[in-house]
C-alpha cells in the first residue's frame, strides 16, 4: 500500500455522502468497492419513512407475572364477536392473558412448545398435541382438549392449517393429509364431507415429507422440505376449492420450505424460507425460471450459516409487522435477525435489508393492537411489545458501516486525508455518537466521539401548563422543578427529534475510505441522514 503523502496548501475537497444506506445492507460485495448507497454494516437499525437508517425500537415487557418458562410460540385467536386474545405456549403449558398468564393446557401433556394454532368457525385449533398427536381445541370459555372424531380418522401429526372452511393435518408419515368436513372438525369420513391426500406420488422431484401447508391465491399450497406443490380447484365452489375437484396445477421442483414457522404473508404475498435462502411464493410462480428469487442475497452466507446454527428449524420465526413495515427473519440460538423493509422494492425486485443483535425467541403480530409482540431468550415467561429504546433494560448498539467507497475512476487513483467529518443526525435527546474512518481495507482507523444535543425549538410546551397542584408557581410549572413530572402532573405539548449537524476533526489517509457511525440506542429517535468528508487530495496512489 502506498506510503501517503498530501499536498501542501492543497484544498478540502468535499465527499458527500446525501443519502447513506439508502439500498439497505450487503455482506455478499463487502469486500469491493461499493457507492455510498449500500452499507456493509447496517445493525440494530430499520429504515424510517422517509428512507433513513435509523435505530431500531427495543422489547418492552408487558408482563407482570411471568411465567418461568421460555415462550416458543405467540397467538392470536380470533373470536366470532370480533374480540381476539393472545394465547402462547412453552414446552409444558399453553397460556392465555399476556399481563398474568393463566394455563388453558387443560389435560393435556405439553412436550414440545412450537405449536402451530390456527383460527376456525370460532375456535382456535393447535395441531399435534392431543391424545396421541390428534388435533386440540379451544374456546374461550374452556381449556384445550383432543378434537372429538365423530366419524373417520384424525390427523397425527404437528403440521396442518385451517383454510376453505376445513380443517387440513398431515398424519407423523409425512405424505398424508387428511381434511374435515365443512366448518366441522368432528367429521373426518368421506361420507360426511372429510377425506384423505396421498402424496405419495405427487412431488415433482424424488420422495419428500410435508412441512407445512399454507392457503393462498385461492389455492392449497403444500411444503415439502424440497417441493413446493400448488393444488387448485378448477372448478370452483362457494367457499373456494371443493377437495373432489382438487388436481396439481403447478409445482416448484427443488425448493420447498424449512419450517411452517418461517412462513409469512407480507406485501400480497406468501414469503417463506427455503434451504438456499428466502424466497415469496408469487415471485416463483411468475418467474419460473431455473433461478429462485433470493430475497436475502446480499446477506446469503450469513443466513444460511445462522440457519445451519440452528438445531430445530422450527425455533425459526419469520414474522411481517405491517404497523412498522418490515420482515423479521428471526433466528434465536445466533441471536440474529434479519430485517427486510418492505415500503419499496430495489430494481432486482429485493428489499433493503438491516440486521439485529437481539435475544429475541419468536415474536407475533397483534393485528387487533397493532403492535409486534415476542419473547425473549433471555427473559423467559414474559411477553414483550416493540417499543422503547432498551431490550428488557438493555441497551442496545446501532452501527453503520459504508462500504469501501467507490468515488470515481479518477478520484480513486489519489491519496486522501480526511481533515473534517460532518454527520447530519435526527436525534431525540442528546447522545454520544462515535464517527470512524477507516482506510485501505483496514490498515489504518481513526475515530472521534461527539455528543449530538437535540435543539430547543419553539413550541407548545416551552411554558408548561399546570394542573392546578401545590408545586406550581404563577400558573405555569417552572421548568427547571425536577419533581416536575411530564405528562402526569403536568400537560406537556411536544418535543420531538430534531436534525443536529456534528462536526469532528479526523487525521491519517490512504487511497481507499470507508465511515462509520455507532451508538448506544438509549436515548430514543436516531436516524442518519448524511454524511460530508473534507479530505485534502495528494498524491498519485502507486
Amino acid at each position: 500500500m502506498p506510503t501517503p503523502k498530501q499536498t501542501p496548501g492543497a484544498v478540502l475537497f468535499p465527499i458527500n455522502l446525501t443519502a447513506p444506506a439508502f439500498n439497505g445492507l450487503t455482506l455478499e460485495a463487502s469486500g469491493n468497492t461499493l457507492g455510498p448507497e449500500w452499507a456493509t454494516e447496517l445493525n440494530n437499525a430499520v429504515f424510517d419513512s422517509t428512507g433513513r437508517p435509523s435505530a431500531r425500537k427495543g422489547w418492552l415487557t408487558e408482563t407482570s407475572s411471568p411465567d418461568n418458562e421460555l415462550i416458543l410460540r405467540i397467538f392470536e385467536y380470533f373470536k366470532a364477536d370480533g374480540t381476539s386474545e393472545i394465547l402462547f405456549s412453552t414446552d409444558s403449558d399453553i397460556n392465555k392473558t399476556v399481563d398474568n398468564p393463566a394455563s388453558v393446557k387443560g389435560s393435556l401433556t405439553i412436550t414440545d412448545g412450537n405449536i402451530k394454532f390456527v383460527n376456525f368457525n370460532d375456535k382456535c385449533i393447535a395441531f399435534g398435541i392431543g391424545t396421541g398427536g390428534v388435533p386440540a381445541v379451544y374456546t374461550t370459555s374452556g381449556t384445550f382438549a383432543d378434537v372429538a372424531a365423530a366419524t373417520g380418522v384424525r390427523p397425527t401429526g404437528r403440521v396442518g392449517t385451517a383454510a376453505f372452511g376445513r380443517i387440513w393435518g398431515v398424519d407423523t408419515d409425512g405424505k398424508t393429509i387428511r381434511y374435515s368436513a365443512l366448518l366441522d372438525e368432528t367429521k373426518w369420513a368421506t361420507d360426511d364431507g372429510g377425506g384423505i391426500i396421498d402424496f405419495s406420488n405427487v412431488w415433482p422431484a424424488g420422495q419428500d415429507s410435508i412441512v407445512a401447508i399454507e392457503e393462498f391465491g385461492g389455492d392449497l399450497i403444500v411444503f415439502g422440505s424440497r417441493n413446493t406443490v400448488i393444488m387448485t380447484d378448477g372448478k370452483g365452489s362457494a367457499l373456494g376449492i371443493e377437495p373432489d375437484d382438487m388436481y396439481v396445477s403447478d409445482t416448484i421442483p427443488g425448493l420447498g420450505a424449512i419450517s411452517q414457522f418461517a412462513i409469512t404473508r407480507a406485501v400480497g404475498d406468501l414469503w417463506y424460507l427455503t434451504n438456499q435462502g428466502l424466497t415469496s411464493l408469487g415471485r416463483e410462480i411468475a418467474v419460473r425460471s431455473t433461478e429462485f428469487t433470493n430475497l436475502t442475497k446480499q446477506v446469503q452466507t450469513q443466513t444460511i450459516d445462522w440457519l445451519a446454527t440452528e438445531g430445530d428449524v422450527d425455533d425459526i420465526t419469520l414474522e411481517y409487522s405491517p404497523e412498522d413495515s418490515f420482515v423479521i427473519l428471526n433466528f434465536p440460538t445466533s441471536d440474529k435477525q434479519v430485517v427486510f423493509d418492505t415500503r419499496a422494492q430495489l430494481q432486482d425486485g429485493t428489499y433493503r435489508i438491516t440486521t439485529w443483535t437481539s435475544v429475541l425467541q419468536t415474536c407475533h403480530y397483534n393485528n387487533k393492537l397493532k403492535k409486534l409482540q415476542g419473547s425473549l431468550t433471555g427473559t423467559v415467561g414474559e411477553i414483550f411489545k416493540y417499543s422503547g429504546a432498551k431490550d428488557d433494560d438493555d441497551n442496545y448498539i446501532f452501527t453503520y458501516l459504508s462500504g469501501w467507497l467507490n468515488l470515481g475512476e479518477e478520484s480513486n487513483l489519489y491519496l486522501k486525508f480526511v481533515k473534517r467529518m460532518t454527520s447530519f443526525v435526527l436525534v431525540e435527546a442528546n447522545v454520544t455518537v462515535s464517527h470512524t474512518v477507516q482506510y485501505d481495507f483496514g490498515t489504518s482507523t481513526f475515530s472521534v466521539d461527539k455528543t449530538a444535543t437535540r435543539a430547543r425549538a419553539i413550541e407548545w410546551g416551552q411554558f408548561e401548563w399546570s394542573d392546578g397542584s401545590a408545586n406550581s408557581s404563577g400558573g405555569v410549572w417552572n421548568t427547571e422543578d425536577p419533581t416536575a413530572v411530564a405528562g402526569v402532573d403536568i400537560a406537556e405539548w411536544g418535543g420531538g427529534a430534531s436534525i443536529t449537524t456534528l462536526d469532528v476533526a479526523m487525521k491519517s489517509g490512504g487511497q481507499y475510505i470507508k465511515v462509520g457511525l455507532s451508538l448506544n440506542t438509549n436515548a430514543g429517535t436516531f436516524a442518519l441522514q448524511q454524511i460530508n468528508l473534507f479530505a485534502k487530495v495528494g498524491r498519485l496512489a502507486t
